[in-house]
């Protein structure tokens, strides 16, 4: 008999053994049999056709008629599909829980690795080298910016749009500096056209690929950002950028 691959392959996903599988196919196609009958339409070795039905009985997919000879019966496959999905989902689930609070665990005793920069200068290389590697997803989240900086972001997410990267801003529509109002969304418009206004005033994070996350802090007087005195953190760890980059989302949707 001539059966369906890829129902005996579904099947062994549920527990039954291959000749198993074949077997129970069979009886479904030709209903009650008995063994040498079964053996045949199957193609499963007479030797070791008893110790499948026995299997097959125990697991509940059969049901056994002493009759002589005797004969086997499918269980209606609706219902013992149901079944078996349902234990096996249960087991999958049980699966999940026991990898993921290993894993929970794993990530609670990991000691990211965190540098810290200091200088505009060296934080705007730092921002310029993370969006040179992204392959992705660029994510700029508020308004601590420079003139410098934006004239040279400008240049680098340019290229990002060109090579097809998913690049969004959202910031707040400008910035008071020492050296006089900063336009933010009006000149990152050119090169990223999805920006939003919100966001913090006073800081801001960039996430690469939802891989490595830079936060960066200015002091401020009187709502007027001290450049002058930033620092930022740089992380390259994926569980703390994913966390940042849900935040991002969440901000974006709203």
């Amino acid at each position: 008999m001539l059966l369906d691959e890829k129902m005996l392959v579904t099947l062994q996903k549920l527990g039954l053994t291959y000749y198993g599988a074949r077997v129970y196919v069979t009886l479904v196609s030709l209903g009650p049999s008995d063994a040498t009958e079964l053996a045949a339409e199957s193609e499963v070795p007479r030797t070791k056709i008893y110790d499948v039905l026995k299997r097959l009985k125990t697991e509940k997919w059969i049901t056994v008629e002493h009759t002589r000879p005797i004969t086997y019966t499918p269980k209606y496959p609706r219902d013992i599909l149901e079944e078996k999905k349902a234990a096996f989902n249960s087991e999958v689930d049980d699966v999940s829980n026991q990898l993921s609070m290993l894993y929970d665990k794993l990530m609670d005793k990991e000691i990211p690795k965190v540098w810290l920069l200091r200088g505009m200068d060296n934080i705007t290389a730092k921002t310029l080298d993370m969006i040179r590697r992204a392959e992705r997803d660029i994510m700029l989240l508020g308004a601590l910016y420079s003139a410098n900086e934006i004239e040279r972001l400008k240049t680098e997410l340019s290229y990002a749009k060109k090579k097809g990267l998913n690049v969004r801003a959202i910031s707040r529509q400008s910035i008071k500096l020492k050296e006089g109002e900063l336009e933010i969304i009006k000149t990152l418009s050119s090169v990223i056209p999805e920006t939003k206004i919100s966001g913090p005033s006073f800081s801001k994070f960039v996430i690469i690929d939802d891989k490595e996350l830079l936060m960066m802090f200015s002091k401020v007087e009187d709502e007027v950002l001290d450049i002058d005195n930033t620092i930022a953190i740089w992380i390259p760890n994926v569980s703390i950028a994913s966390y940042q980059a849900s935040i991002f989302n969440g901000i974006w949707n709203e």
